[in-house]
């Protein structure tokens, strides 16, 4: 595996006469901030476009540029991330991720608010959401809680419901010490929107500034432990800047002046931690890890190394090579990961029920996005859901099916 262990920041935008686009190498931790000198490296993928990148042609998705990725690990905190940093104006300039066109997100969210009004009460509740989307949290809080979205993203601005107060810019420190209700907010809470930050440390201190002495910190991230137990490797992509463990997660969140309060693990997205942390006036320091160690990462790296052998890939190559079609379901950042790391599959559409998606393609492999109701109407014998986290709710919905399913990954657990 060939990583960049160079101690300074430097800008690439080609390499071996590939069209790279910018990005960036980073040196020190997002989560702890600390130097690393030599990263330990974990894994490197073949270079991909963005996972979010959905185009708007054909001509478009051709010419989408490739980033190569490596997954490399603090040598202090312990946190995973992509050791190649994309700036933000690209990643989410045009952000094509609607979470209320998700029934398994909707009902994830409904849960969560029951959750949070158990634990906070129904009224008299100022609420601070970083990353909240078109508002599918938020609109489920009781309207006597003072709630506010703090959200750069366009599908935020264009989304919003009215209900509650939305700032469509970029959560920073610099803004929460400028927020006219600092140190006075209850809750703060992010739901998978903390793998974003490329300056991780200053959101999580910009979350401390905001809340009271005493208020809650809640954050829900993905699981790395189910993400490496699966072999999940299809959720590794620059979106992702960071995949947090309970381990990293407590040691970069308290050394902001957080103390944990409680940990759940729950199945939405393959594996997710909502873990609580309440805000004190002493940071938690940690001191450098004892040793690293890539065995946990193995499944991982295995199943991707080995994804060309995997009984799906194998059941799609000999249908391709006997002239069957194929088609996928979910076009999802997963999809875009996993169909551009196998481009010798090559698929007919995918299908999709989000708005923001359909009738748009794929980067670099230029498959198509369409309606989930061609489905029935063109009835194919093979389509293979990479949406897989959500297969149950894919098949429910079409039951008249009558070809075959298959997806690119199972559950764990």
């Amino acid at each position: 595996m060939t990583i960049f262990t160079s101690d300074g920041v430097s800008s690439v935008t080609e390499n071996a006469g590939a069209p790279f686009g910018q990005f960036e190498q980073i040196s020190r931790c997002r989560g702890c901030g600390r130097a690393q000198g030599d990263w330990f490296s974990l894994l490197s993928m073949d270079p991909m476009p963005l996972a979010g990148g959905f185009c708007a042609s054909r001509a478009e998705a051709v010419s989408a540029p490739m980033y190569p990725l490596t997954w490399v690990q603090c040598h202090w905190c312990e946190l995973v991330q992509v050791r190649e940093d994309v700036p933000d104006e690209v990643l989410f300039e045009q952000y094509r991720y609607g979470s209320s066109s998700v029934p398994g997100l909707v009902r994830h969210f409904e849960e969560y608010a029951r959750f949070l009004v158990d634990r906070f009460g129904p009224s008299n509740v100022r609420v601070v959401e970083i990353g909240a989307n078109d508002g599918v949290l938020l609109s489920r809080l009781p309207r006597s809680w003072r709630r506010t979205g703090i959200d750069p993203s366009n599908v935020a601005r264009e989304q919003q419901s009215g209900d509650y107060e939305l700032l469509n810019v970029s959560f920073t420190l610099e803004l929460a010490k400028s927020y006219p209700g600092r140190g006075t907010v209850d809750l703060v809470t992010s739901s998978n929107a903390m793998a974003h930050f490329t300056d991780l440390r200053g959101a999580i201190d910009a979350a401390h500034v905001l809340l009271r002495l005493g208020g809650e910190l809640i954050l829900e991230v993905h699981d790395l432990a189910a993400t490496l137990a699966g072999g999940q490797w299809d959720t590794v992509y620059h979106e992702h800047k960071v995949e947090w463990s309970e381990r990293s997660l407590k040691a970069c969140v308290g050394e902001a002046g957080f103390e944990p309060t409680f940990i759940q693990r729950l199945p939405l997205h393959g594996g997710l931690l909502r873990c609580g942390f309440r805000s004190v006036d002493r940071p938690h320091l940690i001191s450098r890890s004892r040793g690293l160690d890539g065995r946990p990462f193995a499944p991982l790296v295995d199943a991707y190394q080995r994804r060309r052998e995997s009984s799906v890939y194998a059941s799609l190559s000999v249908a391709q090579a006997n002239g069957r079609r194929l088609v996928a379901y979910g076009a999802s950042g997963r999809a875009n990961v996993w169909m551009n790391q196998m481009a010798e599959l090559r698929f007919e559409y995918i299908l999709d029920d989000s708005p923001l998606r359909m009738g748009r393609w794929i980067p670099r492999i230029a498959v198509p996005i369409c309606p989930s109701a061609k489905l029935t109407a063109d009835n194919p014998e093979i389509c293979v859901i990479t949406a897989w986290n959500y297969s149950q709710d894919i098949k429910a919905k079409h039951l008249d099916f009558g070809g075959k399913w298959l997806q690119t990954f199972s559950p764990v657990g």
